[in-house]
């Protein structure tokens, strides 16, 4: 009887073609769709994921990189997709943010997905040009109350993971800095090594290099806590307690997808994730594996959607 009625319940979820039962799922590759091009951090992290679910599930996990807008065509590519089991997005904290920098929001980050897994978290790192005059945060946030205007910040574009944070960092100090938007963390961390900016907010696996030679000086980190990563550089927070923005990047499923199929696709994720080798590939790119359950991946969500809504609001971001 169950069965049939979960046979039932996916057959109205689809009038194209008739659903298989769930206990098949999966009969064919899964494809994860990723936010952003190939060949960046979030990439390697999806295509580690992808590799380990692809050994201990019966079909693979494939990757399709669809980068641009933000997020948003990835995002609305999966939030058309069939709500099958076999199309997921693979997306960070751009997902949580894109839907408030829109007069018309291209998607709603609620009622288009379900959250399935958060697979990593990760600090990101505050680096200013050593020319700067400023030891340590709170040097450099006098600094700029002494010279309102003067300094500037980089980022990979508007809106964007290295974007918000900074926002958020001039909200709570209540200082301000001109805003540079560059096509990427790579050229955003070139200025910064040319002086031709003051600060960037990167991740630490991208930095470690500039970090020991001494082309950029640390301010903080952006998790609520030191990092072992990095464990002599202190949280931002320790000068503005309150503030933490640490990168993640999780799984979401089409609405409407079997919560069958999210609850083993979590399942599968947290066993990927636990896997000592897999483990240790995602250490060697600075990051923690998590493996989250939906629900707990949901109310993390819904955390950052709040977060995002208010730091967006208060410095006007608008891509639109």
């Amino acid at each position: 009887m169950l069965r049939k009625i979960a046979v039932a319940a996916l057959l109205s979820l689809t009038s194209v073609t008739p659903a298989k039962p769930q206990s098949s799922w999966p009969d064919r590759p899964i494809k994860f769709i990723v936010h952003v091009a190939a060949g960046g951090g979030v990439d390697l992290m999806a295509r580690i994921l992808a590799d380990r679910l692809s050994q201990q599930m019966p079909q693979r996990v494939l990757i399709e990189n669809m980068g641009g807008g933000g997020g948003a065509i990835a995002a609305r590519t999966v939030a058309k997709a069939d709500p099958d089991g076999y199309t997921f997005l693979f997306a960070g904290p751009g997902h949580a943010a894109v839907p408030y920098m829109h007069k018309q929001p291209p998607y709603d980050p609620i009622s288009d997905f379900i959250p399935v897994s958060l697979v990593t978290q990760f600090p990101l790192v505050v680096v200013i040009n050593p020319n700067v005059p400023a030891k340590d945060m709170r040097e450099f946030i006098a600094l700029l109350k002494v010279e309102p205007d003067k300094h500037t910040f980089g980022s990979s574009g508007i809106g964007g993971s290295s974007h918000i944070p900074v926002e958020m960092l001039m909200h709570m100090a209540g200082v301000k800095m001109t805003h540079v938007p560059f096509r990427g963390n790579g050229p955003s961390s070139a200025a910064l090594l040319g002086g031709q900016i003051d600060l960037i907010i990167d991740g630490l696996a991208p930095q470690l290099g500039n970090i020991a030679e001494k082309r950029v000086r640390v301010l903080g980190v952006t998790t609520k806590e030191r990092t072992p990563f990095l464990p002599d550089a202190p949280a931002v927070s320790e000068t503005l307690p309150g503030y933490q923005f640490p990168m993640w990047v999780g799984v979401f499923a089409p609405a409407k997808t079997p919560k069958e199929i999210v609850d083993k696709m979590a399942a599968e994720i947290a066993k990927a994730t636990h896997d000592p080798t897999t483990n240790k590939r995602y250490i060697d790119i600075k990051v923690d594996a998590i493996g989250s359950t939906p629900e707990q991946f949901d109310a993390f969500f819904r955390e950052q959607l709040k977060f995002n809504e208010n730091i967006i609001k208060s410095a006007n971001i608008q891509q639109d």
